[in-house]
């Protein structure tokens, strides 16, 4: 069976080297999907979720921006962070949500600078929940 050579890679690290069957990313306007011999495609990452299927397992990582390319069965995403799901701590990230939230009710005047930099941050907090959840 065919497969895609991938790489998961940020700026300080590699964190997945291997191959798939199939990969779902989280580009900046929707999840996109790659088999073997996807056209080659070059795209902004977003905040959220990467799955890579083996065919027997799936493994679950968390980008927050960077770049995906696939070309001749290559698929290369560079992150600017990403994490591993084994590396995530539901625990701790919904405690931080929490504070988030509560943290912006409180002192946040909506729709200021700073309230859409909270807004980010919980994205990028709801994103690694939804990783370590799996």
């Amino acid at each position: 069976m065919k497969k895609i050579k991938c790489s998961i890679l940020t700026p300080d690290r590699y964190l997945y080297e291997g191959e798939v069957a199939f990969a779902v990313v989280q580009a900046h306007n929707g999840e996109m999907g790659f088999l073997v011999d996807h056209a080659p495609l070059i795209s902004e990452l977003g905040i959220g979720e990467v799955r890579l299927q083996d065919g027997k397992t799936t493994e679950y990582f968390v980008v927050e921006g960077g770049v995906v390319e696939i070309r001749d069965n290559k698929l290369i995403i560079i992150a600017e962070t990403a994490s591993k799901k084994d590396e995530l701590d539901k625990a701790a990230l919904e405690e931080k949500l929490k504070e988030l939230k509560e943290q912006k009710e409180r002192e946040i005047k909506a729709f200021s600078p700073e309230w859409v930099r909270f807004q980010g941050e919980e994205k990028r907090v709801k994103a690694r929940i939804k990783v370590a959840s799996r």
